[in-house]
């Protein structure tokens, strides 16, 4: 069973959630959901072309589709910040002190909120 809309409908939901998450100043909150909007995203594509990945770094997933789907500029820059910030954004011990809230603004929703967007609609693209 091919769950490639599934997918994107649940990046969709978590792009949801960091534009909530960077409205009320959880600036931590937001870069998580849009990690997790690219992954499922590109997760999404991967199913619809009836692969299989294990692991979480965008990066690489991107990285291993085929030759053939032509990434667009910016998406691999793009699945490099979100790759940062999967473990940063959720756990104090990413940081010698404080929590992530502490090292997360409004610049790097608005940025990292695009770069996941921008991860979404080419993968959106890609499965006709």
């Amino acid at each position: 069973m091919n769950r490639a809309a599934d997918w994107l409908k649940t990046a969709e939901r978590d792009l949801g959630l960091a534009e909530v998450g960077a409205a009320a100043g959880f600036h931590e909150g937001a870069a998580f959901h849009s990690q997790q909007c690219a992954e499922k995203s590109v997760r999404g594509l991967i199913q619809h072309l009836h692969g299989s990945v294990r692991g979480h770094s965008i990066t690489e997933m991107l990285r291993q589709l085929p030759p053939s789907l032509s990434l667009p500029a910016g998406i691999i820059e793009g699945a490099q910040r979100l790759d940062k910030v999967y473990v940063t954004s959720r756990y104090p011990n990413g940081y010698v002190s404080g929590q992530p809230g502490d090292y997360f603004n409004q610049q790097d929703s608005r940025e990292l909120m695009a770069d996941a967007r921008r991860i979404l609609e080419w993968c959106r693209s890609q499965i006709h």
